[in-house]
């Protein structure tokens, strides 16, 4: 490394190229507080702006655009993004490695593009969705701007720069909707879906560049590659995986682009809710426990510690979510998305593990054990594929429930290798999750009976009503049964920070 680059990194946190070795639990917790904020002002501006969108748009738009999206996702999902991961995973990072994920990552994009205009039209003419011709260039041309991004976020995810990493998450949502709202009040339509997708990329990609003082330079290093290669195709293996949308590619090509809306609807509703919750925890758990990967008593510290808060935050947002679903669809989102409400609630179902799931893949990856989670994801979309083509002859809603019961029936798996990770039993890894649990099932109890109740009220009145019962029996419950694990949470906070 030269001297400015030496000198470049002892000046700011984000410029370094090392794991940080001392600060983790004040940088863990700074990093709550602002990956917080990084996934409550893009869910707000997004919940804000699907709300307006839903009240313009029919299914049938929403589908159409939902379909552009997995094909181009799914073109997509082959890039080498696992290798920023191996950068924030690898304990030595030179700029010869930078520079050299960099341009694997773009030579890749620009093959990926490339492959996308050429399918477009003959995919169209197969789905016989001809709009598909024109959206899959304009959302597929995302990939571009993503790859460009994948080194500067991972220099930011290293370092714990959680602040940048939320102003760049911040930036890109506001000019999405700011794209979004505009094009839709001149009369575009589903246009207005896709090019603030298009537009959100772009932004977030010059936010990321623009916070780090790493320029990408003409190095392609074979050997620097070969240090990052098992863990970076492992880690690219597991994001495709999670990128390709094998469920909105069957559904759009078996049921249409209007069945399509409904269930990309439910879909997009947990996808907020998750980048609320989850985004907070995956932007902080990765790096942390990768820090503590020496460090075993209290790498189970903090992860149980994490599994209350995750599931104490979760599940009354999701469970009462699935409890007020029938009136809170028709007076927001209009009477439209009326069909679309059993699949939301099936959806909720997905949300209670979805946190838990992100942390276990946290784990399991700091771990050094991406080989096995990429093939736990495997056998989880080869299961989903199956529930797909077994039940989308029965509706979007039957299928969307049984994809809901595939995921609690598989679930433990993750659970027991988290466990043998934690060298704890099954039952110690699940006891964190009973006060949560037992406090949304009284919550849930709660809203039905008011339901019930107010079933001649004012639909807003009484939505009102089961949504402040509901908060409040959940409160009421934590506090009073689970005060000696938030006493016991605040000593764990106070002797971490004290002792890293």
């Amino acid at each position: 490394m030269s001297a400015d680059e030496t000198d470049a990194t002892t000046k700011d946190p984000a410029h370094s190229y090392q794991h940080l070795k001392t600060g983790r639990a004040k940088a863990a917790l700074s990093g709550i507080i602002w990956s917080s904020f990084n996934s409550l002002a893009p869910a707000a501006v997004g919940a804000g702006v699907f709300t307006i969108t839903s009240r313009f748009l029919s299914p049938s738009e929403f589908g159409i655009v939902a379909f552009a999206a997995s094909i181009a996702g799914f073109a997509s999902a082959v890039a080498p993004v696992g290798f920023g991961e191996a950068i924030v995973q690898h304990r030595d990072i030179t700029k010869k490695h930078l520079d050299t994920v960099f341009w694997l990552c773009m030579a890749s994009a620009v093959v990926i593009y490339v492959a996308l205009l050429m399918a477009a039209w003959p995919l169209s003419f197969m789905t016989g969705e001809a709009e598909l011709a024109l959206f899959v260039p304009i959302v597929g041309a995302r990939v571009i701007f993503d790859l460009a991004a994948t080194v500067p976020n991972a220099l930011l995810t290293r370092s714990m720069s959680f602040n940048r990493l939320a102003i760049r998450t911040t930036m890109a949502s506001i000019v999405s909707a700011i794209v979004c709202l505009s094009v839709l009040a001149m009369g575009y339509g589903a246009w207005a879906l896709a090019l603030s997708q298009l537009s959100a990329a772009v932004a977030a990609s010059i936010a990321a560049l623009v916070s780090v003082r790493w320029r990408p330079g003409w190095h392609f290093d074979r050997a620097a590659l070969a240090d990052l290669k098992r863990f970076g195709l492992f880690a690219s293996g597991n994001r495709i995986l999670t990128t390709i949308n094998v469920d909105q590619l069957m559904v759009g090509s078996l049921l249409g682009a209007g069945p399509l809306g409904l269930y990309g609807f439910a879909q997009r509703i947990y996808q907020i809710l998750s980048q609320l919750l989850v985004g907070v925890l995956s932007s902080v758990s990765f790096p942390l426990l990768s820090t503590l990967r020496n460090e075993h008593e209290k790498l189970r510290e903090v992860y149980l510690s994490a599994t209350f808060i995750s599931s104490a935050a979760s599940f009354p947002i999701f469970v009462g979510l699935a409890s007020v679903a029938s009136d809170l669809i028709p007076l927001v989102f209009g009477p439209q998305w009326i069909d679309a409400l059993w699949a939301l609630r099936a959806f909720c179902l997905i949300g209670l593990l979805a946190c838990v799931g992100v942390l276990q893949s946290s784990l399991i990856r700091s771990q050094g054990k991406v080989d096995w989670w990429m093939w736990y994801m495997v056998a989880n979309q080869v299961l989903t594929a199956t529930v797909v083509l077994c039940f989308y002859r029965f509706g979007v809603s039957v299928m969307v429930c049984a994809i809901a019961l595939k995921t609690c029936l598989y679930w433990p798996v993750s659970a027991v290798m988290t466990a043998k990770l934690l060298k704890i039993s099954p039952l110690s890894y699940l006891r964190p999750f009973l006060l949560p649990t037992f406090a949304a099932l009284l919550m849930f109890l709660c809203v039905i009976l008011a339901q019930r109740s107010l079933a001649d009220v004012d639909p807003v009145v009484r939505l009102a009503a089961e949504i402040g019962c509901g908060a409040v029996v959940y409160l009421v419950a934590i506090l009073s049964l689970g005060w000696r694990r938030v006493v016991e949470l605040m000593s764990i906070v106070k002797r971490t920070h004290s002792n890293a």
